[in-house]
């Protein structure tokens, strides 16, 4: 590989998990790759900020950045790295050995965004069962394939964000329309499966399914405004195709509100049956997630505010 500079960008809010994930970026730097880790707190607590700045290690550059916002908190990393390629990552994900030379690979073939594989750092059934569920994407994908793009593990070219900036408006699916408006500019978007982390699930599948409602509508949002975004998975094909449709479907804030309701109790009766057999188990959260997602789509109305997790379940969580 030849030698080269590349940035890392981890943001972090009250997330002590962020220390093993910083410690994985340094043990998977190969020999030859001169590294540069920032770390962006977005409005941690006090007690937080102090933990992170004296005690966490494994970072170069620490920035703060109060205004709540994960997706500003990349673009003001991505403004402060000097490296000609910058990965991201989030603080509850842990990388592999392999990570750098698998982006790396394909961004020197010819892609200018790669996106890398998912695993579960845990084998709990809660962990397994959303593992099987993120993990359905990318069955039929093969390296190079183009897909719609996050970043829990991904790594951009910088002349990239000499076009392009996430959208800070917005909570959810930004990743996903920086990937699609950057294949709009012309862009080469790649996978790349050896280009691995290990996520730290959710542990409360009702977070997950609140989480899936908010992704639907950021999905719905991005259709209505980017209607000339090429999606790539085969369901949001068919969901853009629907969108003029849904638009004018009488009652779906109702039906939307309800759906979304449903699909966050079924999924707190799903946590509680831990004896359910995995093929049950399994197509049950399917249709969890799926309902969850239709709700977020339905729910979708041009100037409403984005709905949160933390509004869907009613009590406060700690990184919404």
């Amino acid at each position: 590989m030849t030698p080269r500079r590349v940035s890392v960008v981890v943001p972090v809010k009250d997330d002590p998990r962020v220390a093993a994930c910083l410690a994985s970026i340094r043990e998977a730097a190969p020999a030859g790759l001169d590294v540069q880790v920032i770390v962006v707190d977005n409005g941690s607590s006090e007690e937080f900020r102090r933990w992170l700045a004296e005690e966490a290690s494994g970072y170069d550059v620490l920035l703060q950045e109060p205004e709540p916002g994960v997706y500003r908190a990349r673009n003001i990393g991505a403004a402060a790295a000097d490296g000609d390629v910058i990965f991201f990552t989030d603080a509850d994900c842990t990388v592999h050995a392999g990570w750098f030379e698998a982006g790396l690979d394909l961004l020197d073939s010819g892609f200018d965004l790669v996106q890398g594989y998912s695993g579960a750092a845990r084998g709990d059934r809660v962990q397994r069962l959303l593992q099987a569920r993120y993990e359905k994407r990318f069955r039929r994908l093969r390296r190079g394939d183009p897909t719609e793009v996050d970043t829990r593990n991904l790594a951009v070219r910088r002349a990239v964000f000499e076009r392009l900036a996430f959208n800070e408006r917005f909570r959810r699916v930004s990743d996903t329309e920086f990937g699609l408006q950057a294949e709009l500019f012309g862009f080469r978007v790649g996978y790349a499966p050896r280009m691995r982390v290990d996520h730290d699930h959710d542990a409360d599948l009702r977070v997950f399914a609140a989480k899936q409602v908010c992704h639907g509508w950021g999905a719905q949002r991005l259709m209505c405004e980017e209607r000339a975004v090429r999606w790539h998975g085969g369901h949001l094909q068919l969901v853009h195709r629907t969108t003029t449709f849904i638009e004018q479907l009488p009652g779906r804030q109702a039906a939307a509100r309800a759906l979304a309701g449903t699909a966050v109790f079924a999924a707190g009766l799903l946590q509680r049956a831990p004896r359910l057999p995995w093929s049950a188990g399994y197509g049950a959260l399917t249709v969890i997630d799926k309902a969850a997602l239709l709700a977020g789509h339905l729910m979708y109305a041009e100037g409403q505010p984005e709905p949160s997790p933390s509004g869907l379940l009613g009590r406060r969580l700690p990184r919404d």
